[in-house]
C-alpha cells in the first residue's frame, strides 16, 4: 500500500466483531476460581484476545502494553496489571463459555453463508487432524503425557531420557475461505489420538448438530470402526487417508490394482508444479470384517515436477509420490477424481491450520503449562491443594477464537484486503498501529 492509503483501525474490527459475533454480550458469562477480583475475568479475556489479534507472543509483550493508558482503555481496565493477574485468572479459568463463544461464532459464520464458497457438489467440507502442541524435560502438569526418547549423550553415546508432552486433535472447515476452527480436544494421558479424535467428534455433534458439515477428511490413525460407525449414525461422508499396509481392506485393493491398468490418467499443472497421476479405484468393498460397510478405495500414483533452486539455478525435480484413499460417498456423485483432490485438500488444514497458528500465532508457546500460579482449593487431605490447572486449554480455546474470527474480518468484511491484497499478517500490523494512534484519555 502506498503512504496515505487508508489502512485498517482497531474501532473498525471491534464494531465488526461485535456486530456480527456479539462478543460483548458473551463477556459477562465468562468466569474463573478468583473471588471477587479487582480485574474481572472479561478483561482478562479481552486482554488475551486482542493480544492474539495484535499476534503478540508472551504475556511479556503482553504486560508492556498492559502498563499504556491506551490499552487499558480499550480493555476496559480500571487500571494496568501485570502478568501474573493474566496467569493467576486464566489458570482456573471456566472452558465452557470460552467454547461457547467459540461456538456461536461458527454458527454465526454458517448463519451468515461464510461457508458457501468452496463447497464441494454443494458440500461443506472439514478435516480433522492431531498436533503437538509442546514438549519438555523437566516441566510437567498432571495432564501431561510421557514418552522415552533415546538421544545421543556428551560422550557419544545413546542416553534415554522421559519427556513429558502434550498432543490435542482439532476440527477445521477447508472448503471455505475463512478458516474456522470447529473445537478442540486434548489427548489424555496414556490414551491414543483416536479416542480423543471420537470424543471430539461426539462433541461437535452435541455443540453444532449433526449437519453442520458433510464430509469429514481424516488421516489413517482415525480410520477405524468406531468412527465410521459414527460418521454413519450422523450422516456424514467420510474421506480417509490409508497408509497401514498390514490392514486387509489395504492388501486387498492393492492386490486388485496390480493386475489392471490405471482406471484414469491425467496431468494437473499448477504454477511452479506438475502433477502427472495414474489412477484406480474400486467400490463396494468391506471396510472389516466386524464393520462390513462397503466403502469405495481409490489409488493413485503421481509423478510431481516442481522447480526449486540449486546452486543459484532453477531446475525441474520430480518424485514419486504413491496414496491410498476410502471414502463413503456415492460413486454417482462423486467421481475417483474428485476423491483425490478431496484426499489432497486434507493438507488445507496443515498449512492454513496448525501451521500457521505454530508459525504466526504462537500456538506452540507453551502458555501456562504446569503453571503453579493459581488459586488454592483445600481439601481435608490437602490443605493446599490448588485449582486445577486450566490455563493451556483456555489460552489454546482463545487462540482459535481469534483465529477464526480475523480470519472472517479479513476474507468477509476487509475491502483493503481486496484491493490491496494484503496478508492478514499486515492486517494484524495495521490494527496494532493504529491502538497507538487513538487518543488515550477516557471519556469523562
Amino acid at each position: 500500500m502506498q503512504e496515505g492509503s487508508p489502512t485498517h483501525t482497531l474501532p473498525s474490527f471491534t464494531t465488526y466483531v461485535n456486530k456480527v459475533f456479539h462478543l460483548r454480550e458473551a463477556l459477562p458469562s465468562l468466569r474463573d476460581a478468583r473471588q471477587d477480583p479487582e480485574i474481572p475475568p472479561a478483561t482478562v479475556f479481552e486482554a488475551l484476545f486482542y493480544a492474539f489479534v495484535f499476534r503478540l507472543r508472551s504475556f511479556k509483550e503482553l504486560e508492556a502494553d498492559l502498563a499504556q493508558p491506551q490499552f487499558q482503555h480499550r480493555m476496559d481496565a480500571p487500571r494496568a496489571f501485570r502478568d501474573d493477574t493474566l496467569r493467576y485468572s486464566l489458570s482456573g479459568f471456566a472452558l465452557e463459555p470460552l467454547e461457547n463463544m467459540l461456538v456461536a461464532a461458527n454458527r454465526q459464520l454458517k448463519r451468515n453463508k461464510a461457508f458457501e464458497p468452496g463447497r464441494v457438489q454443494g458440500r461443506i467440507v472439514a478435516a480433522l487432524d492431531g498436533i503437538e502442541i509442546l514438549s519438555s524435560y523437566s516441566r510437567c502438569c498432571d495432564d501431561c503425557s510421557q514418552r522415552r526418547v533415546t538421544s545421543t549423550g556428551p560422550d557419544g553415546q545413546p542416553v534415554e531420557r522421559l519427556q513429558y508432552f502434550h498432543r490435542a486433535v482439532g476440527c477445521q472447515i477447508i472448503s471455505s475461505p475463512v478458516k474456522s476452527f470447529l473445537g478442540v480436544e486434548w489427548v489424555a494421558p496414556g490414551e491414543g489420538e483416536d479416542k480423543a479424535a471420537l470424543r471430539l467428534l461426539t462433541r461437535l455433534v452435541d455443540l453444532y448438530g449433526s449437519r453442520f458439515f458433510d464430509i469429514l477428511l481424516l488421516d489413517s490413525l482415525y480410520a477405524q470402526a468406531p468412527v465410521l460407525k459414527l460418521a454413519q449414525d450422523v450422516g456424514w461422508d467420510l474421506v480417509i487417508t490409508l497408509k497401514q499396509e498390514n490392514r486387509d481392506l489395504y492388501r486387498d485393493a492393492l492386490g486388485l490394482f496390480s493386475n489392471r491398468e490405471a482406471d484414469e490418467r491425467f496431468t494437473e499443472v499448477k504454477p511452479g508444479e506438475k502433477r502427472e497421476v495414474e489412477l484406480w479405484s474400486e467400490a463396494h468393498l468391506p471396510f472389516t470384517q466386524d464393520f462390513p460397510k462397503p466403502v469405495r478405495v481409490v489409488r493413485t500414483k503421481e509423478l510431481i515436477t516442481e522447480n526449486h533452486y540449486r546452486r543459484g539455478k532453477l531446475q525441474a525435480e520430480t518424485t514419486p509420490s504413491h496414496w491410498v484413499w476410502i471414502d463413503t460417498l456415492d460413486p454417482q456423485v462423486f467421481s475417483a477424481r474428485q476423491v483425490w483432490q478431496l484426499g489432497h485438500s486434507r493438507w488445507k488444514q496443515e498449512n492454513n491450520g496448525w501451521r500457521d497458528l505454530t508459525k504466526n500465532w504462537a500456538l506452540k508457546h507453551g502458555f501456562l503449562h504446569a503453571c503453579k500460579h493459581r488459586r488454592k482449593q483445600p481439601t481435608p487431605e490437602d490443605p493446599g491443594h490448588l485449582v486445577p490447572n486450566r490455563g493451556l486449554a483456555a489460552v489454546t480455546l482463545i487462540l482459535l477464537l481469534a483465529f477464526t474470527v480475523c480470519s472472517a474480518f479479513c476474507v468477509l468484511h476487509s475491502k483493503l484486503v481486496r484491493l490491496y491484497h494484503l496478508s492478514f499478517r499486515e492486517v494484524a500490523r495495521e490494527l496494532y498501529r493504529s491502538l497507538w494512534q487513538q487518543p488515550s484519555a477516557r471519556a469523562p
